[in-house]
């Protein structure tokens, strides 16, 4: 939830900073992986070059927020961006068996289950 939390927050105050716009949202949940997609007509951004670091930045070295993809790609098996046709497409995998078998204490301290 913290990842969606994440990618809504960022649409909203960056990709649609100046104008407001639509968010489109689909959910696929299968046995093996819950797929998350957000959609936007907002201003694009790179992707490979924003927050990309597996490890956690310097609090001191941030702006307001700035961990806003760090928590994303953490929280997730995989995330893409793509930009398509004017549109922001951000797909976000959460792999189920990763957390399979771990137990609800485990779980709870673990940011991927």
């Amino acid at each position: 939830m913290s990842a969606y939390n994440e990618a809504f927050n960022n649409i909203v105050e960056h990709s649609y900073a100046v104008t407001p716009g639509d968010v489109e949202v689909a959910l696929l949940v299968n046995d093996a992986e819950v797929i998350l997609r957000l959609v936007d007509q907002g201003a694009g951004f790179d992707f490979e070059d924003a927050g990309a670091t597996d490890t956690v930045p310097p609090l001191d070295s941030l702006s307001e927020g700035g961990m806003g993809l760090f928590i994303i790609r953490n929280a997730m098996s995989s995330v893409t961006y793509e930009r398509r046709q004017d549109k922001n497409l951000l797909t976000m995998t959460k792999t189920l068996s990763e957390c399979a078998g771990v137990s609800s204490a485990t779980a709870h301290g673990n940011p991927r289950c």
